[in-house]
């Protein structure tokens, strides 16, 4: 068994996107990535102008040791055997833990990121099972950073979960000269009967679960949940140009909000949605000389809104298209051994009350070795008018970026400070 330095995980799925020269030997190989820091992150009250919202008023402070910072922690396998003339038979079982404690993450999923069986041909490559949505690899091949709790680019996929990954998946690479590009389908990626923020064992199709989470997977033959989206990056000298595209038929799947109702924890029925679609627009241009990197996306996403009673009218939705918007840019500053980098982003609704969501990052990171980094994050994130960051989360359809897990308050703001090592093997 051998061992394979790997700059990061994502850094591992762009290379296996690619079905060249990365699985060019018959072997099985470990590996993974540690990302761990020391953090204050902090939540203000915020100002709830309707009381539908106030249960999402929270003050918060925590001082602890958290995952995944920078980037996301990972161990996986990936094996591969040279079938000849071509062809490559490849599997990848990937899973994630909480540095902090060992637990595993993605709702307890032993290989939660990525679990799945490939062929690889001359022309292109085929795979089954739980993997990267398409899409996801839009804002990959961009981002300054690692997809860790600072990374401001998951906004530019308009982070609903299964614009990161599907369950059941099948889909096809193909990687030709500054081109790469997949397709893919899945009759179910992740969307369950009833949609709220519930996750982990006490979420199901009676009680609900949140998009992506590990219940809701199960193929049905509503064809909830089908799935297919595609994805192509052209490299042309130091311009890498990518658009990503995705479509889910949510089939009228109910979504709730948890509110406490007496003291007890209820889901009351909010909306309904039929489809939903994303797509983004990015570009990355590094001035190697320079040690400089520039990058930006865009992207717009929709969701098919229905049945929308009085509650859901109470905190702004109402029948039609739900459509959100997401601008993120970025630069990367190299020296030595030294990096500085910052991004900024902005996700808003683009119809009913406008709300939005502005945040920043700045990090500074000293590579030790090859393997090993120390770094330091700040991240900011503000609300104004009740912004998707509020709103979509707290109904389960949308995973987005929370500092340390606080969230934040209608019109407030989360900070995070961090200081923390990650080490890639």
């Amino acid at each position: 068994m051998q061992k394979r330095v790997l700059s990061s995980a994502i850094a591992l799925a762009l290379t296996a996107l690619a079905s060249g020269s990365a699985l060019a030997q018959s072997s099985v190989t470990i590996y993974g990535n540690v990302d761990v820091a020391f953090d204050r992150v902090k939540r203000t009250y915020g100002e709830v102008v309707n009381p539908a919202l106030s249960a999402l008023n929270v003050k918060q402070s925590m001082t602890r040791v958290g995952p995944d910072v920078s980037s996301q922690s990972s161990l996986g396998f990936r094996g591969v055997e040279d079938l000849g003339n071509g062809y490559k038979g490849n599997f990848v079982l990937e899973g994630q833990m909480g540095v902090d404690n060992g637990a595993l993450l993605r709702d307890g999923r032993l290989f939660g990121r990525q679990a799945f069986v490939g062929l690889t041909t001359p022309y292109g490559e085929v795979r089954l099972g739980r993997q990267y949505a398409p899409i996801f690899f839009s804002s990959a091949v961009i981002t300054t950073e690692r997809f860790g709790s600072t990374d401001q680019f998951v906004e530019g996929g308009l982070s609903n979960s299964l614009n990161i990954r599907w369950d059941n998946a099948v889909t096809y690479s193909l990687q030709a000269g500054g081109f790469r590009g997949q397709l893919g389908y899945s009759p179910n990626a992740g969307v369950p009967d009833k949609i709220n923020a519930q996750r982990g064992s006490s979420a199901n199709d009676t009680t609900g679960a949140i998009v992506g989470g590990i219940n809701s997977g199960v193929e049905k033959t509503s064809g909830r949940g089908r799935s297919f989206g595609g994805f192509g990056a052209y490299v042309i000298d130091d311009l890498t140009l990518s658009l990503g595209y995705g479509r889910t038929n949510f089939a009228n799947a109910q979504v709730q909000a948890i509110v406490p109702v007496s003291g007890v924890a209820t889901a009351v029925d909010l909306f309904k949605i039929k489809d939903y679609s994303v797509w983004n627009l990015g570009a990355k241009y590094a001035l190697k000389d320079l040690g400089l990197l520039f990058t930006g996306s865009f992207g717009r996403g929709s969701y098919d809104i229905n049945n929308a009673g009085g509650t859901a009218g109470l905190v702004g939705v109402t029948n039609g298209d739900l459509r959100v918007s997401s601008l993120v840019l970025g630069t990367r500053y190299e020296i030595g051994s030294m990096a500085f980098l910052g991004q900024w982003s902005e996700t808003k609704f683009r119809n009913d009350s406008r709300g939005k969501n502005r945040a920043f990052t700045l990090g500074a990171e000293y590579s030790l070795s090859k393997r090993t980094t120390v770094y330091t994050r700040y991240e900011e994130i503000r609300d104004k008018g009740v912004g998707p960051a509020v709103l979509l989360a707290a109904t389960g359809i949308r995973e987005v970026p929370t500092i340390g897990g606080l969230g934040i308050s209608p019109n407030g703001k989360s900070t995070q400070l961090a200081l923390g090592v990650r080490h890639n093997f």
